[in-house]
């Protein structure tokens, strides 16, 4: 039995493609050890009851603070992304459960002291893919 030349490039390129897929960073079986026990969370922040409407975002109570808490988590890996649509503020989490994700939320002031209310959300990908962002024009 002779096994064409286009036959034998077909296998390689579909055994080669397959291998791909498994070393894929959206492969859960390529996920190890803690990152394959964590899950998404999504985090929406919105104004608080002690917003005050006549000064800017940056004017606010405890929004310095706010900021500094949301750059220590991002660098300490448990924020995946950020983004803000209409008045509403978007923050994905890496964690073991929503209380821990509660827990990192509790330590913003700008929560205690009512600048700013959250709300936890389990974030289930269905559509896994790449988010840039967007130069400021």
């Amino acid at each position: 039995m002779r096994i064409s030349i286009q036959l034998l490039v077909t296998i390689c390129i579909i055994v080669f493609a397959c291998s791909k897929l498994e070393a894929s960073p959206l492969s859960s079986s390529a996920s190890s050890g803690t990152e394959a026990k964590l899950k998404l969370f999504a985090v929406e922040i919105k104004v608080g009851p002690n917003w005050d409407s006549s000064k800017a975002p940056n004017e606010q109570a405890f929004f310095k603070e706010h900021s500094t808490n949301l750059k220590k988590l991002r660098e300490a890996g448990h924020i995946v992304m950020g983004a803000r649509y209409s008045d509403i503020g978007l923050i994905i989490f890496s964690a073991n459960s929503p209380e821990e994700v509660k827990a990192f939320m509790e330590k913003d002031p700008s929560m205690s002291a009512g600048t700013f209310k959250y709300e936890v959300h389990t974030f289930n990908v269905f559509y896994p893919g790449l988010v840039q962002s967007r130069s400021k024009e």
